[in-house]
């Protein structure tokens, strides 16, 4: 997976020395810079270790309890689905729309009890969307929390995609749009607070290992082989930063904990280099699209002129077996890296699964089997090089279509 997207190699490197004026400095700056992006009061910014943490922090801050439900999408990641059962309450999945990458708004009002209390709404992809008023006038006990972990700075209609319904939460790991290794935020709902509680700091051991694991990224995203060297070097010294084992294979909630400081520092740094980062991530988007127009039976989605993409995804007619290995195929024929979100309704493949009941959400797994995505990185430029391999990439399509 080509990470860390708009993360330049000068930015990680000049962190390090900024790191001096501490956590709190950094902290609190960060809070202000947001605040000001997204035009909203600093008190609804709220920083954490992971975007998962912000949405165990927005189900509490709704009063999410037993007896409650919470909807969640039939394709998303484990990691959302893993808050809900500490709450106590019911987690239900509700399937996408057919041909969508999110829901349709009539099947989920149709699942929608007097009982639901949360609704998590996928943004997937960075690809904004908005509840309907009369969705939301219809259900006034339900809050739409939006999952904006694929979509930082996104817009829908000129609206920041977080500030228009019931909160949000932004997740700043490594293949995120704003890149600080981990780290995450809630946006919360005008007029709300969290309580002020002091969260546990990420030890110092994690932050060497997450400078370590980014290292490797960044490395990847511009010299692929040197890459694979440095990430196997990080993983020999069992220096990798991930997600434990426990929340992937057996739906463990994670324990929240303080952003870090060096991912406050990163995300800083990013910033002020952000409108420059989505306008060459939208060039990236036109011409992908434009390639893949050539083949008409690939899926692609529209989206607003406000998407901030953190992949650009196209989908096949036909669910494949292994994705995993026509990705392989293709990366090798084209030269691009491929990716395979989600690679099952519950991403990853394999995960905790939480109840889920194979063939209840039809169009979710027919997408899970049937979606790639491209690369959208600062590392990769929109020249004649990367026309090359787009045209590399529709003719191993071609070959794999008849």
């Amino acid at each position: 997976m080509l990470t860390a997207n708009s993360l330049s190699i000068w930015q990680y490197l000049s962190a390090f020395p900024a790191m001096l004026a501490g956590r709190r400095h950094h902290r609190a700056a960060l809070r202000i810079e947001l605040a000001q992006l997204f035009e909203v009061e600093v008190g609804r910014i709220v920083l954490f270790d992971s975007g998962r943490a912000a949405l165990a922090a927005l189900l509490r801050l709704h009063g999410v309890q037993a007896g409650d439900e919470v909807i969640v999408p039939a394709f998303t990641c484990v990691v959302v689905p893993n808050q809900v059962p500490p709450t106590g309450a019911v987690l239900r999945f509700v399937d996408v729309g057919q041909g969508s990458l999110h829901f349709d708004w009539l099947a989920l009002d149709a699942a929608i009890t007097p009982r639901t209390r949360v609704v998590v709404v996928p943004h997937n992809f960075g690809i904004a969307c908005e509840v309907p008023t009369w969705l939301r006038e219809k259900h006034r006990q339900v809050r739409f929390v939006d999952d904006a972990a694929h979509g930082f700075a996104s817009r829908c209609d000129g609206q920041w995609l977080g500030t228009y319904h019931d909160g949000a939460f932004f997740s700043f790991e490594y293949s995120k749009n704003l890149s600080g290794g981990i780290g995450g935020m809630a946006l919360l709902p005008a007029g709300s607070a969290l309580p002020a509680t002091a969260l546990p700091e990420v030890p110092c051991r994690d932050e060497w290992r997450l400078a370590a694991t980014l290292k490797a990224h960044l490395l990847g995203a511009r010299w692929p082989l040197l890459g694979r060297f440095a990430m196997a070097a990080v993983r020999r010294l069992g220096m990798v930063y991930r997600s434990g084992d426990g929340e992937v294979r057996d739906g463990e909630p994670h324990p929240p904990r303080a952003m870090p400081l060096l991912s406050a520092v990163l995300l800083r740094r990013q910033l002020p280099t952000l409108a420059a980062a989505i306008a060459h991530k939208q060039q990236l988007a036109a011409r992908y699209q434009r390639a893949l127009a050539a083949l008409p039976q690939l899926q692609q989605w529209p989206a607003p002129a406000g998407t901030h993409w953190v992949r650009y995804p196209f989908a096949l007619p036909f669910a494949v077996a292994d994705k995993a290995a026509l990705a392989r195929r293709l990366s090798a024929a084209s030269g691009l890296n491929i990716g395979v979100w989600f690679d099952d309704v519950i991403h990853p493949a394999g995960s905790c699964r939480h109840g889920y009941a194979a063939g209840s959400a039809p169009h979710g797994e027919r997408l899970a089997a049937s979606v790639l995505n491209l690369p959208m990185n600062i590392a990769l430029p929109a020249d004649v090089r990367l026309e090359r391999k787009l045209a590399r990439l529709v003719a191993a399509l071609r070959t794999e279509l008849k």
